[in-house]
């Protein structure tokens, strides 16, 4: 069987991801797992499956009892910090001592408290089997999972209902957009758009209008994933650990230091523009990826692929400079609508745009699409409109507390 093919298949199963702990020498050691399985329920029994070539497992074989923390959706870092090999670890991650004596991860959905009862030969791990001494649920929330090379959760469906609710609140929040939108896209004989931030992992198109002959698309409510390079115009002004969450999916150094520079430059000139024409197949690779997404088929497999493919085309990160004169085809730009907070809730899109158009004329443009972000941000001060924007944050803050 070749190794790659094994990896590959197994992979489209999701596993739970644990941390199992125990003290050794008095120092807390553990090992993350993603083989932990309830065996046994007369009597309770446990599993888990450490590699043979694991250091960390030969220092619990030491400790007399072990502590299974059942990590939680929003504990990724913890989950990163533990899986690392540095000594000091445990000092960066919250964990108290239990009346068994083993470490607990302190903020995780359970604790199994067991002792080693045997151990099987594997292949190249082993099949730890072990007795249950106790076990709580420490905090009901949904788990960790590890699918595809990728942490994530699901929701059961009385949860995917509330996500619903947040993508309703987004929707009568673009309301307020919805007459400066009709009337740009008039005016300039385009597609025109407002894109709604549901959560910081995801917007949704809100308001569409079009223009001249510029053709009808899309799918309105339809949610459109956050990953580079789709997003930009709200990762320019969002939250630190937001945009730093955003850009590190880049792996590439000199992608990473080409999207600050973008981020950069849109922050300067309040507009994210994108020229059409200089990489087809890119626009059609985000076409096909947005699809996918709200079909559902949209994998931790297809988010590196986004990344790998879509994120390096320099369509997306090339510096556009202006020149009145010079000649230019341009393919969208987008603008940020902020509340009267200073965060930015909205994002007003325009497309399909008269091509070829002289630098001149798209300042033009980029000068009315301003007044309309302007007016629209006048509406969410007071009014009908603030009101539509209290609901929103309620159900945004709601969101920021799930995983992506």
């Amino acid at each position: 069987m070749d190794s790659e093919r094994y990896r590959d298949v197994m992979g489209h199963y999701p596993t739970g991801v644990v941390f199992v702990s125990g003290m050794c020498s008095g120092e807390p050691v553990g090992m993350v797992v993603g083989t932990f399985s309830s065996v046994s329920l007369d009597p309770p029994l446990v599993s888990f499956m450490p590699m043979k070539t694991s250091r960390s497992y030969v220092r619990l074989l030491e400790s007399p009892v072990l502590c299974v923390s059942v990590l939680a959706h929003d504990q990724v870092d913890v989950c990163r910090t533990l899986a690392g090999s540095a000594a000091d670890k445990f000092d960066k991650v919250p964990w108290s001592l239990s009346s068994f004596g083993a470490p607990v991860i302190e903020g995780a959905v359970a604790h199994v408290h067991c002792t080693r009862r045997t151990q099987v030969d594997a292949g190249d791990h082993w099949i730890t089997l072990c007795d249950v001494v106790d076990m709580e649920v420490a905090r009901s929330v949904t788990p960790m999972l590890f699918f595809q090379g990728g942490y994530g959760a699901f929701f059961p469906k009385s949860m995917s209902a509330r996500g619903d609710a947040e993508l309703f609140a987004a929707l009568r929040l673009a309301d307020v957009a919805t007459p400066e939108v009709e009337a740009l896209a008039t005016r300039l004989d385009c597609e025109a758009a407002a894109l709604v931030v549901v959560d910081d992992d995801e917007l949704t198109t809100a308001v569409a209008a079009y223009g001249g002959d510029a053709e009808t698309g899309g799918q309105l409510g339809q949610r459109i994933p956050l990953v580079p390079p789709i997003g930009m115009a709200y990762i320019a002004k969002a939250a630190p650990p937001v945009a730093e969450r955003w850009l590190a999916t880049l792996a590439d150094t000199d992608q990473l230091a080409s999207y600050r520079r973008r981020l950069d430059s849109i922050v300067a000139h309040g507009v994210e523009i994108t020229m059409a024409g200089s990489d087809a197949r890119a626009f059609e690779r985000l076409h096909d990826v947005l699809t996918d997404y709200a079909t559902g088929r949209f994998t931790p497999a297809g988010r590196r692929a986004v990344i790998s493919d879509l994120a390096r085309a320099p369509v997306f990160t090339e510096e556009v400079r202006l020149d009145d004169h010079e000649v230019f085809d341009v393919g969208s730009i987008v603008a940020p609508v902020h509340n009267p907070e200073g965060d930015v809730a909205l994002l007003v899109r325009i497309g399909q745009l008269p091509s070829p158009s002289t630098g001149a004329t798209v300042k033009t443009w980029i000068a009315l699409l301003k007044e309309t972000v302007a007016t629209i941000e006048r509406g969410l001060v007071d009014g009908a409109g603030r009101a539509r924007l209290e609901e929103y944050r309620k159900r945004f803050a709601r969101s920021a507390e799930r995983p992506a």
